[in-house]
């Protein structure tokens, strides 16, 4: 379950923010500069540092290196020159996510959310937030609230299932794994837990079924183990059949 980010939408203002630069001139000046991304946002900071769209660029560079600490300090200097900056807010839930700071992670996933209500990525890393700290009803109503603003939000469904399942409501882990079959049908996770919940509740055609699917997709994690399960299910139908005979 990885964090989902505004990074690829930052990196498309990335591409646009490069070819206006070089329609506009000056290009072959600023070349030595822009030999990094870092070293680009460092510049721009250093040209423009009272605006927090350079801090959190900055910010964004490095945290796509996984330099957290710098990424969280131009976090914060985009904030102080802007409050109500809400993707340097999310992104620096990103960052204490990736600390292992799920409290501070989810402080700053809720104010981001206050900042912009319809900000479905923040609900979607709040969600995991709190199944990290086993909190699975807060999970669920907050996938619930993903699913009001995006309901095919993909894994949305899925990680709904996985909070339902840590409480050990398997009649809603299922529902909730299912419908996540419904919007992305492609989606091998789905087919992986359904086989899982289905074992623990003892349907074991229905685990059958689910787990072979699942072994369909090349690359599947873990997927020795799937083939055991499934060999073992089988064998264990076998012998219960040749009892009843």
């Amino acid at each position: 379950m990885n964090a989902k980010t505004f990074l690829e939408a930052i990196a498309e203002g990335l591409i646009l923010f490069f070819i206006v630069i070089f329609l506009s001139g000056g290009t072959y000046q600023r070349n030595a500069v822009w030999k990094s991304e870092v070293e680009l946002w460092k510049d721009c900071v250093r040209k423009s540092p009272r605006k927090e769209r350079t801090h959190h660029n900055l910010g964004l560079a490095y945290h796509e290196r996984g330099r957290w600490d710098s990424a969280q300090q131009e976090y914060e200097k985009a904030l102080s020159l802007n409050p109500y900056y809400y993707l340097s807010m999310y992104n620096l839930g990103l960052v204490y996510y990736e600390k292992g700071l799920m409290d501070e992670a989810i402080n700053h996933y809720k104010r981001a959310i206050k900042l912009n209500l319809n900000f479905p990525d923040c609900f979607y890393n709040l969600g995991l937030a709190y199944y990290q700290k086993g909190l699975h009803k807060d999970a669920i109503e907050t996938f619930e609230k993903l699913l009001e603003v995006e309901p095919d939000y993909e894994n949305g469904y899925l990680n709904k299932g996985l909070a339902y399942r840590g409480l050990k409501k398997w009649g809603m882990a299922i529902q909730s794994f299912h419908e996540e079959l419904r919007h992305h049908p492609e989606n091998i996770y789905a087919h992986l837990y359904l086989g899982e919940s289905y074992e623990a509740i003892r349907d074991y055609p229905e685990a059958l079924a689910h787990y072979r699917k699942a072994l369909d997709y090349p690359g599947l994690p873990d997927a020795e183990r799937i083939r055991t399960a499934v060999l073992t299910i089988e064998a264990d139908q076998n012998q219960k059949k040749g009892r009843e005979n």
